[in-house]
């Protein structure tokens, strides 16, 4: 009776002892992997071979060895680091591998392999979901860095294989293993399963743990300025960030490309006309770069006449995080609104009482407490500064904003002409923007309206951001537009 698809064996480890290092050397660290009635496969055992890459190799033979060939026969040749072989019978084989090097000359076969197939096998199970996490001076440590290694449990597992940069470092009973180190660095680590039945399996897919992780800068502003005496150029664009103290150094873009490099935390950028531009910042740590700061969109043009009007912003919206990894509060609220033309700046205020001043059109403020919060802001302008706006209530309470934000469903993604965003909260508005923070789309949107289908025919193709205007706050969510 033909048995379904289904892994039977394992993966057994051949390691290679050669006594001379030749200057093409043979494979070594094989292993195999049995498959039975795997379908579409012409035998019904698949054998897997696979074996560590050799520098200066250009391809690989196999060879096998039985009772009928006991000096080894010639299977083929690879240019690959694994070959497969078929067979309708169970048995014990071995076979073994020679590298033919780019400059001509092979190596000796290397150690043999000894391949055991047999009915009904249990299979031995590759490790699953390998996680990390790290810890800086630990109590009773005697490292600086601690790292945590779990995975799930296999089953027949007898032991476990813990790689660390792709070499074997150790062996575990536990699915747990602690490892310490003095420096922050990027480290690389995978598992492999050893069963009671002798079996090994395949290794797990590596993990990358960045140890200490270079932080981008925060609190990145710009201020610009209009034919300053003795400045080359007509507008003058100073950035501003707070100090990162792992950087050594900073990398400034500009519109995505790169700009400059900055040893302080300023740099200064200057233009002969009016534009507008949008800048990150990066730190350069000793174990690497950071990641970008959120996109800082800067308005480059002159102060206009003295009585020019100063509006108030409009579109007032509320973005709420909890427990935001090296934020000091427990929720982290971002305010936004569109940016008002010729300001300069915003004034901030919570409940009626000043809060803070704004380069751009968001703030960032903190709390501990959950609680309703009216925010109203004013733009400064040359001629002064406007009205308050409107205000808008934020609700902070305790969910998370992945939480909520998984209850937005938007598609297709990529579209093509429409987007849709099913929702079973109320939606009171929609606005769409571009990559630099420019609002391409507005909709005010009645609650009974989801789903809710958006045309973008009229967009070009490229990455958007819709915010999504709720009762309890906005979501923002990130599509393409083919």
């Amino acid at each position: 009776m033909k048995k379904s698809l289904q892994l039977l064996l394992t993966l057994l480890l051949c390691v290679s002892f050669n006594a001379t290092v030749l200057a093409c050397d043979p494979p070594t660290n094989l292993r195999y992997q049995i498959e039975q009635d795997v379908q579409g496969y012409g035998y019904k055992y698949r054998v897997t071979l696979s074996w560590d890459i050799i520098d200066g190799a250009s391809f690989y033979s196999v060879y096998f060895y039985s009772d009928n060939y006991p000096d080894g026969i010639w299977l083929g040749d690879t240019d690959g680091l694994y070959y497969i072989a078929g067979s309708n019978t169970e048995g014990t084989f071995d076979f073994s591998v020679m590298t033919h090097c780019s400059d001509g000359s092979t190596s000796e076969r290397s150690e043999r392999c000894t391949v055991v197939i047999e009915e009904g096998a249990s299979a031995c199970m590759t490790p699953s979901n390998l996680q990390a996490t790290v810890e800086e001076d630990a109590p009773g440590s005697e490292h600086k860095y601690t790292i945590t290694l779990t995975w799930d449990a296999v089953e027949n597992a007898e032991k476990y294989e813990v790689y660390v940069n792709n070499d074997l470092m150790t062996y575990t009973t536990e699915n747990t293993y602690v490892i310490g180190t003095e420096t922050a660095q990027v480290i690389y680590f995978a598992v492999a399963t050893i069963c009671l039945n002798g079996g090994e399996s395949p290794i797990s897919p590596n993990i990358m743990v960045n140890i200490d992780p270079c932080l981008p800068p925060t609190n990145l502003q710009a201020t610009v300025e209009e034919d300053v005496p003795g400045y080359y150029y007509k507008y003058k664009v100073t950035l501003t960030w707070d100090a990162n103290s792992d950087a050594n150094s900073y990398t400034i873009y500009e519109n995505g490309l790169w700009k400059g490099y900055s040893s302080e935390t300023t740099y200064e950028i200057g233009y002969d006309t009016p534009t507008t531009v949008f800048y990150n910042v990066t730190s350069s740590c000793p174990n690497g770069e950071s990641d970008m700061t959120d996109p800082l969109t800067v308005v480059v043009e002159g102060n206009g006449d003295d009585d020019e009007s100063c509006p108030a912003p409009t579109n007032l919206g509320a973005i709420i995080e909890k427990d935001v990894e090296g934020y000091q509060y427990t929720y982290k609220v971002t305010m936004t609104w569109d940016a008002v033309e010729n300001a300069s700046g915003y004034k901030v205020y919570v409940n009626g009482s000043e809060f803070g001043i704004s380069s751009t059109n968001l703030y960032i403020a903190g709390s501990d407490n959950e609680g309703t919060f009216d925010f109203t802001v004013k733009s400064l302008c040359p001629s002064g500064e406007s009205e308050e706006s409107e205000p808008f209530t934020v609700v902070v309470q305790d969910i998370s904003l992945e939480e909520y934000a998984n209850r937005f469903e938007i598609y297709p993604n990529p579209a093509e002409s429409n987007i849709t965003i099913n929702t079973n909260e109320n939606i009171n508005e929609i606005n769409i923007y571009n990559i630099i923070g420019i609002n391409v789309y507005s909709e005010k949107v009645s609650v009974d309206h989801c789903p809710l289908s958006v045309d973008i025919n009229t967009l070009n193709s490229g990455v958007y951001f819709i915010k999504i205007n709720t009762e309890k706050g906005d979501i923002v969510k990130r599509f393409v537009k083919e």
